[in-house]
């Protein structure tokens, strides 16, 4: 357990009412997950409000409440902290509490309108790949298809978790001597402070394209991209791709931002990372690689042509972090991903069904384009 005041260090706090030294068991943002002991969130949403909670909060045991104003009645024992975003006091508090985790990790974060899940998962499988000869336990993963973190493993149904939820991950990963963990990182989660706190080894740009604009989620492109951008402000390295649309914009938001840049392309050979001469040959997808490491032929036995800018992306990332580049080569070879670019087909081989979740224009246009 931790005090209250020992998790408000890093918070901007308008006000305390009660006893700054009460002991706090556990953190959340859900008046029905509340235990005798917990601090309790009341966060805004569009569709409920979490102070209107706070009563029931209370009545299950929280020693603590933070709020972005009072509730008409203070109950008598609890803790009440006052603050102006309950939702960036919620990461604050929550890496606080989990004593910083990400700063343990190799963390990888991912954005881009396509090709997150993809290149996340290929970089599960190369890190596994490296860290299986060497002993250690397997690599993390944080995506829109499932969550693994060295104790927890279960499907995901949010891209980038809540803050209480992100820094539980962690905390994990490290308490099992988990070197590596690769994420997901949502608009939404930069946008909404989700992954504020959060350390990354590298971060990854893929693209930028029309999505997620709407009154609930970002108002107009600016409001996505700009949302988008905040992920190198938080990384000790960029892998950018200089073939995504505005990519001149993405590089000046990296510049300003991070330590080291890498760069990834099929198209500009002055990039870092440069994969040319891509062919397909029977069911894989061949492609030469050239890195200031070293020049060689890769193999993706995954289908989709545009599968080879999320291989240059995770060989970017292997790059900023110093994987070798055999590791990188199994691992892509043997990289699949669930529910992208399945192939199915019946016993005579007639029919061949391919299952994907291409979700969005961008997504759907790159699929059809490669089939």
């Amino acid at each position: 357990m931790k005090k209250l005041f020992e998790l408000l260090e890093n918070t901007t706090v308008g006000a305390l009412y009660g006893d700054g030294s009460a002991a706090i068991a556990g953190l959340t943002y859900d008046s029905r997950a509340v235990k005798p002991g917990d601090c309790f969130f009341a966060v805004p949403g569009t569709q409920s409000d979490g102070h209107d909670y706070i009563p029931s909060a209370v009545a299950k045991g929280a020693a603590a409440v933070v709020c972005e104003r009072m509730p008409e009645t203070a109950a008598e024992g609890v803790a009440y902290v006052v603050v102006e975003d309950s939702a960036g006091a919620m990461a604050d508090m929550a890496a606080a509490f989990y004593d910083y985790p990400s700063r343990e990790l190799k963390l990888v974060g991912i954005t881009g309108t396509k090709g997150k899940s993809s290149t996340a998962y290929y970089l599960k499988y190369i890190f596994d790949e490296y860290l299986a000869a060497k002993g250690q336990p397997a690599s993390g993963v944080i995506s829109s298809i499932e969550t693994y973190d060295g104790v927890e493993k279960f499907e995901s149904h949010l891209t980038t978790p809540e803050p209480l939820d992100l820094e539980r991950h962690f905390a994990n990963g490290v308490a099992t001597g988990m070197r590596y963990l690769t994420m997901e990182v949502s608009s939404q989660a930069l946008k909404y402070d989700r992954v504020k706190n959060v350390e990354f080894a590298a971060a990854v740009f893929l693209n930028i394209g029309m999505d997620h604009i709407s009154p609930i989620e970002h108002p107009d492109f600016e409001d996505y991209f700009a949302s988008k951008l905040r992920i190198f402000s938080q990384a000790a390295a960029a892998c950018v791709n200089l073939d995504c649309d505005h990519a001149d914009r993405v590089l000046e938001a990296a510049r300003k931002s991070c330590p080291r840049m890498i760069t990834f392309s099929q198209k500009d050979p002055s990039a870092t990372i440069f994969g040319s001469q891509v062919r397909k040959v029977g069911g894989d997808i061949l492609f030469r690689v050239k890195t200031p490491r070293y020049s060689r032929e890769f193999r993706l036995t995954m289908p989709g042509l545009f599968n080879v800018q999320n291989a240059l992306a995770a060989l970017a990332v292997c790059e900023a972090v110093g994987v070798p580049e055999q590791y990188a080569f199994a691992g892509l070879m043997k990289a699949r991903v669930p529910g992208r670019m399945e192939v199915y087909a019946n016993a005579d081989e007639k029919v061949t069904v391919i299952v994907d979740y291409a979700h969005n224009r961008l997504s759907f246009e790159t699929l059809f384009q490669s089939v």
